[in-house]
């Protein structure tokens, strides 16, 4: 479980946070991120947090989604909304068939403000976005419920013995994929495939493409460098 990073974004209501905590106790898992939190207060979520309040002390708190996913070599988002550009849009059960082989990523699994889903911003980051099936003429969890359901469904998905899940080659962390993400902005921009005018999804899209074919740490190196000749070699002015 300690691979698995419960991060939630720009929540407003402190007994949530607490709920939270008590839910990740409860199963085992210790690493909770915040991403601008609205007014936290910690006495008003150690009311729901109970015995779990060492997670209210250990958590961190980020200014910016992107600084709450450093180091993440995988980023799940728990959504009802698709996207603009989808990465594996599946629903939890389809998504939890798959832990075993990449139990072994540091993983964060994302959760949007309790009084919206998360942003296309957000989306665009994750490369899972998993719905919690829910009858159509009620489709939203409260967030702990949201949290505590995908979190029993990870602990219930994964082999007692973790050593018996088959290891996953070496995967690139998010900041990595950012990287390569400059790159293909900057070769879409130079070669003159974006411009004025382009769809605002296309960049998007074809960063999201990328994503989904889910290179490892040492092919991600070789599509760094091949991008990052071609970006120079566009950048050059011509004889």
């Amino acid at each position: 479980m300690n691979n698995f990073h419960i991060i939630l974004i720009e929540p407003k209501e402190s007994l949530n946070i607490g709920s939270v905590a008590r839910a990740m106790q409860n199963l085992g898992f210790s690493h909770l991120h915040l991403v601008a939190p609205r007014g936290y207060d910690r006495e008003r979520a150690c009311v729901t947090a109970r015995y779990a309040s060492v997670l209210l002390d250990t958590m961190t708190v980020h200014e910016s989604f992107p600084a709450a996913l450093d180091g993440m070599q995988e980023v799940v988002g728990l959504a009802l909304r698709k996207g603009e550009n989808p990465a594996h849009y599946v629903s939890l059960p389809q998504w939890s068939k798959k832990l075993t082989e990449r139990a072994s990523r540091t993983t964060a699994l994302v959760f949007g403000p309790e009084d919206d889903d998360l942003r296309h911003e957000h989306l665009n980051l994750c490369r899972w976005v998993v719905r919690i099936p829910t009858t159509t003429a009620y489709p939203s969890f409260n967030l702990a419920q949201s949290v505590l359901l995908t979190l029993y469904e990870i602990t219930r998905s994964l082999p007692e013995n973790l050593a018996l899940a088959t290891p996953l080659a070496d995967a690139p962390t998010e900041n990595e994929l950012v990287q390569f993400d400059r790159h293909i902005d900057g070769v879409m921009a130079a070669s003159g495939f974006v411009r004025p005018g382009t769809p605002a999804p296309v960049p998007a899209l074809v960063k999201s493409l990328l994503r989904r074919c889910d290179p490892t740490r040492h092919e991600l190196s070789v599509l760094l460098a091949l991008f990052s000749r071609v970006h120079s070699s566009l950048k050059r002015p011509a004889d």
